[in-house]
């Protein structure tokens, strides 16, 4: 009897054993339910804050969009999008200055340049000549022309490149222009309201101003803009050429023409120094004539004397 009983509290027993294990095992799957759920619950505002960012995203992009507007003609800039003025300085040494300014005209014409500047110095007929060239250029053939000044020339004595970054100042001038217009708009509407003559001219004061305003920026932005869109390149020029001197002309090899044309010479010379001569005793006649005279006398009574000295010896 005590044997049965003991069977039956085994049995008992390991049935609340296994009740009890269901039990913890499903109060941890529900607590796993409940962390999952939370988890997701966290991820899931994760992901409304995550497409908040997203949707708030555009709207600065949009923003800054705003800042920089574009516009269809939009000032050249480089590679990098900046706004870059360049400049360029080459002297080169060449072998014929008209080949070679020639050249520079068509591949500035090809490339829808134009010449500022062109001037030339030459010292004597023979002499080399040199010059100095300024033109300016689309940016984007800026370098391509430098290459092909350095092939045309026989010599690159010196070559500089310059860049000057002006993509601050074009964007400040942008937020000043838009400034400027925001305050014209406004004072046009007061201009409209003003109902005495001292705001109508006041207003009117404060509207020339913000008008000049205007155009002073709109001025230095499009001069910055031509700046960008076309570079400006120096080209000193020295001429090194080869002079050969030329054959004598085939009349001033003749010998016997050159005698006769020296012996024609040296006759009118001696004809000429006679005529002189002439000329020169005829005129001083009165003077000669009596010296002569004199002279014959003193000699023949010199040579009378002594004629008589010698018979006195004898």
């Amino acid at each position: 009897m005590k044997r049965k009983h003991y069977v039956l509290f085994l049995l008992l027993a390991a049935v609340l054993i296994v009740l009890g294990a269901c039990m913890n095992q499903a109060d941890n799957n529900q607590t796993a339910d409940n962390r999952n759920t939370e988890e997701a619950v966290d991820d899931g505002g994760g992901l409304i804050e995550s497409n908040e960012e997203a949707a708030d995203a555009p709207a600065e992009e949009d923003g800054a969009q705003e800042d920089f507007p574009e516009s269809e003609e939009a000032p050249t800039a480089d590679q990098t999008g900046q706004m870059v003025i360049y400049n360029g300085h080459i002297s080169i040494e060449v072998d014929n200055y008209d080949a070679i300014q020639s050249a520079i005209q068509e591949q500035v014409d090809s490339m829808s340049g134009y010449v500022v500047e062109s001037n030339v110095q030459q010292a004597g007929e023979n002499e080399e000549r040199s010059g100095r060239i300024v033109v300016r250029i689309p940016q984007e053939h800026f370098h391509p022309f430098l290459q092909e000044l350095e092939s045309a020339s026989t010599t690159v004595v010196e070559q500089s490149t310059s860049g000057n970054d002006v993509s601050e100042e074009y964007v400040d001038l942008e937020s000043r222009l838009r400034s400027q217009e925001v305050v014209e708009e406004r004072l046009l509407t007061f201009l409209g309201e003003a109902e005495s003559t001292e705001d109508l001219l006041a207003i009117s004061q404060d509207l020339e101003e913000v008008q000049s305003e205007i155009e002073r920026v709109t001025g230095r932005m499009n001069y910055l803009e031509n700046q960008v869109a076309f570079s400006t390149v120096t080209i000193e020029i020295q001429e090194r050429a080869v002079h050969v001197d030329q054959m004598q002309d085939q009349e001033s090899l003749h010998t016997f023409e050159r005698a006769q044309s020296l012996f024609m010479n040296t006759v009118n010379f001696l004809l000429t120094a006679l005529s002189q001569v002439v000329v020169f005793l005829i005129g001083l006649s009165p003077v000669i004539v009596p010296l002569a005279v004199i002279a014959g006398a003193v000699y023949w009574f010199t040579r009378r004397r002594k004629k008589k000295e010698q018979k006195r010896q004898e």
